[in-house]
């Protein structure tokens, strides 16, 4: 089946635009809601500790949060052809393990890989941790077979799932339009589609496995 309701590069812009700025609404309130505590009641040192801590979180998310996005949808690194593995394992450690439900696992044997082959490899990360909503573990695997990366991802935790059109969104035929909540996926599949990436989504037992290859 053909691309459906493919998104023009003036309304992907847009709508990536605007899921980096939702995703940082959160954090960024946080950190708000944690400078009026501290306004209010200076002199209370358990509510100043409190909103400290508040701050503190949300700053770090933030951070953690737009760090990704330059690496994800951004052109960081684009000085060379190339991105630093490790450089994408902090970023991407990081942000999943800012909403303090998930833990990471990154295994690698690869040094760096195309700075598209890194935008597939984050987006994918992003995407994992909505099959375990609940929170768990994301498992990172990244090797070279045959002279070509290769990726797996497993995911494990309470009520694991794959979320509803992902995989069509990932694939192109998806039959609705693309909103603000679906365009991670939709831009995986525009990145894999360049990078001539094979991506399958798969449940197995309680967990769900994201698997890319490379023709």
């Amino acid at each position: 089946m053909g691309e459906i309701n493919q998104l023009s590069d003036i309304d992907l812009a847009a709508l990536v635009s605007s899921k980096i700025c939702h995703d940082a609404i959160g954090p960024m309130t946080a950190v708000g809601f944690g400078l009026d505590v501290l306004e209010e009641d200076e002199d209370d040192e358990e509510q100043r500790d409190s909103a400290l801590s508040m701050i503190r979180n949300g700053v770090g998310a933030i951070t953690a949060k737009v760090q990704f996005a330059r690496l994800a949808f951004g052109a960081a690194g684009s000085s060379g052809l190339e991105v630093d593995l490790k450089e994408a394992q902090s970023v991407a450690c990081k942000y999943v393990e800012s909403d303090k439900k998930h833990q990471v696992d990154w295994q690698c044997s690869l040094a760096t890989l195309p700075k598209n082959h890194v935008k597939l490899l984050l987006n994918l990360v992003a995407i994992s941790m909505g099959t375990v909503p609940r929170g768990g573990k994301i498992a990172i695997d990244i090797k070279e077979d045959a002279g070509q990366p290769q990726f797996t991802i497993r995911t494990s935790g309470p009520k694991a799932r794959i979320p509803a059109g992902v995989v069509e969104l990932i694939s192109g035929t998806q039959q609705e339009d693309v909103d603000a909540r679906s365009i991670q996926p939709y831009f995986t599949g525009r990145v894999a589609k360049a990078t001539s990436a094979d991506v399958s989504i798969t449940m197995e037992g309680e967990g769900v496995i994201l698997a890319v290859s490379f023709s």
